[in-house]
């Protein structure tokens, strides 16, 4: 049970704040695999959708703060809206294709989109399946190679 709350708190707080590097969690945590591998990734998919969860949220309510209110009236940041709005509006195999690729690879940063996202008020429930999926598939692919260089080991 430590393990899947470990999982689940490190997977969380490394998609909160990206400078903290999850997959090595997973890694070494394939050392040891008292469960299943899909069982970890399910809950590291979790932990990781949940924080982008938070930025999404976070890229949603920015337009009502002041300071980001000032900023967007800046023609630049109009022209850049505008642009994403264009790629994504409209278009949801072009939205959910690119994040389907940051959810797997990472880039570009998942962080980064869910604000973009939130703050294009995007599908919600879109972005929460698009992004678990894909999680759950890069969770489960570094448990899977890390546990077999751990056998080879």
């Amino acid at each position: 049970m430590d393990l899947i709350l470990g999982t689940f708190a490190a997977s969380f707080t490394g998609g909160l704040f990206p400078v903290i590097n999850f997959e090595t969690y997973l890694a070494v945590a394939a050392s040891n695999l008292t469960f299943s591998a899909l069982i970890l990734a399910l809950v590291a998919g979790i932990g990781q959708t949940t924080s982008k969860v938070v930025w999404y949220y976070a890229g949603h309510g920015t337009t009502a703060l002041p300071f980001v209110r000032k900023k967007m009236a800046c023609e630049k940041w109009q022209q850049r809206m505008e642009k994403w709005e264009r790629r994504t509006q409209g278009r949801p195999a072009y939205a959910g294709g690119l994040l389907a690729v940051a959810a797997l690879s990472g880039l570009p940063p998942l962080a980064i989109l869910a604000v973009v996202y939130g703050t294009l008020k995007a599908n919600l429930m879109l972005f929460v399946v698009i992004t678990f999926v894909g999680r759950v598939l890069r969770s489960w692919m570094i448990l899977e190679a890390a546990a077999f260089a751990w056998l080879r080991a």
